[in-house]
């Protein structure tokens, strides 16, 4: 399971059953239907599955997009993403617009608290 972490929980959007994510663009590591431990700021947050991303470019990004994911405009956004990837012309790069959903309680594993563990005595 991978994990994607954040430092801050832009427009509070980790507190929901469903939230985006704005990440430069990397298709082995947001692959659609795969399990990711979400984090804040080194607090497990829970698990989720990335339902569905598109691959967009700086330029398709809009005032939709940005104020949903980030609360801040597009412009606001954009040097953001600039802060977060400074050694990249984001102008050239690609983004990954991923949506993520938590999974409810019925679909976490669960433990089995009526598990006895068996230890045997240790031999030389």
């Amino acid at each position: 399971m991978g994990v994607i972490s954040f430092t801050a929980n832009w427009n509070n959007k980790l507190n929901g059953k469903a939230f985006t994510t704005i990440r430069l663009s990397n298709s082995y590591r947001y692959v659609v239907g795969r399990e990711y431990t979400i984090e804040l700021a080194g607090k497990i947050l829970g698990c989720a599955i990335l339902k569905e991303k598109r691959t967009l470019s700086i330029s398709q990004l809009n005032e939709f997009i940005c104020q949903l994911d980030t609360g801040y405009s597009k412009a606001e956004t954009i040097a953001i993403l600039k802060r977060m990837y400074p050694n990249i012309d984001i102008s050239q790069a690609l983004f990954d617009l991923c949506l993520l959903v938590y999974k409810t309680s019925k679909e976490q594993p669960k433990r089995n608290n009526n598990a006895v563990e068996l230890r045997l005595p240790y031999k030389d």
